[in-house]
């Protein structure tokens, strides 16, 4: 399997078949495609929004060890259970070692860190509103003056510099000067 990955490595353009069907036709369907995938030849194949570990492992079970795969993982909820945030996901994030136990050769972390940007404006908006982050009414984190105490969850402004390519910029505007 791996070798079959370093293999693709230095190929230009590979050949990802895809099928969306879980959730309108059942996992017996996504194996049956995923599984003609393979005999058409695909060099990845990825199942996209499978409900459990158990379904990524039965399909990783069903085919080649030497077809190359890929998760896709998008968490839609963070449950809360007994007062623990996430305790009751029903679809666990995994970690990339975990996705390389179950036999995936890649993973596709598209839509998960977007959540978690969504989640800390949402947090940050509620703070600088005077709102509790956890919906109560003690306006946890916030005085009476409406100051915000931390902590809160900011990047450094050399590292949101750094990410948005100030230093780019600024080369640019040095090279071309407006006056």
């Amino acid at each position: 399997q791996q070798q079959h990955s370093n293999e693709l490595s230095g190929k230009g353009t590979w050949i990802i078949a895809r099928t969306d069907c879980r959730m309108a036709y059942g996992f017996d369907e996504v194996i049956e495609r995923c599984l003609r995938f393979e005999e058409l030849g695909a060099e990845i194949i990825y199942a996209e929004n499978l409900q459990s570990v158990e379904e990524y492992q039965q399909l990783r079970d069903r085919l080649d060890s030497r077809t190359v795969t890929m998760i896709a993982q998008v968490q839609e909820s963070l449950n809360v259970d007994n007062g623990v945030t996430g305790a009751g996901k029903k679809k666990p994030l995994l970690t990339l070692q975990e996705i390389a136990e179950l036999g995936f050769d890649m993973a596709l972390f598209g839509v998960t860190p977007l959540q978690c940007v969504v989640g800390a404006l949402d947090a940050t908006a509620k703070q600088f509103l005077g709102r509790s982050t956890d919906d109560d009414d003690d306006h946890q984190g916030v005085t009476s003056t409406g100051i915000i105490t931390p902590p809160i969850a900011m990047a450094e402004f050399s590292d949101v510099k750094r990410v948005v390519g100030f230093d780019e910029l600024e080369r640019f505007e040095s090279e071309f000067p407006c006056n």
